[in-house]
């Protein structure tokens, strides 16, 4: 069962996303709290910026189950050909995400589109074979 099934009252907006910055305020080391969302975003979110060439270190937690948050831990390289800033690296990171689910959603209706063109078919091969 998922934290938003357990839900009693509705999230604050200002708690629906909140930015906290690493030591001495440094752009390349953050914490990303989601608030509303769980391990489903959590993993795959930690799992796509981690295939990032300017992500040091990627990590998250949810705090208790009934804690409707999740904490995203993100530290990206200062230096070199790929510095970009955590937040940089998240919005690329929420950019791949988004293109893996659109990627998804092509090949599902596809899928679902051939099964019932198949399934029409063999209900006429049934018909035929039953005469």
């Amino acid at each position: 069962m998922s934290v938003n099934d357990q839900r009693l009252e509705p999230v604050p907006p200002e708690d629906i996303f909140k930015v906290q910055l690493g030591e001495n305020n440094n752009a390349y080391s953050a914490t990303f709290i989601f608030g509303n969302e769980d391990h489903t975003l959590g993993n795959t979110l930690r799992h796509i910026l981690m295939q990032r060439k300017e992500t040091e270190f990627c990590g998250y937690s949810v705090p208790h189950p009934y804690e409707p948050k999740m904490n995203v831990r993100l530290q990206s390289y200062p230096k070199g050909d790929n510095s970009k800033t955590s937040i940089e690296t998240l919005k690329l990171g929420l950019q791949d995400l988004e293109e893996c689910c659109n990627i998804l959603d092509e090949k599902f209706s596809e899928a679902v589109a051939k099964f019932k063109s198949n399934k029409g078919k063999e209900s006429s091969k049934k018909d035929k074979k039953s005469k």
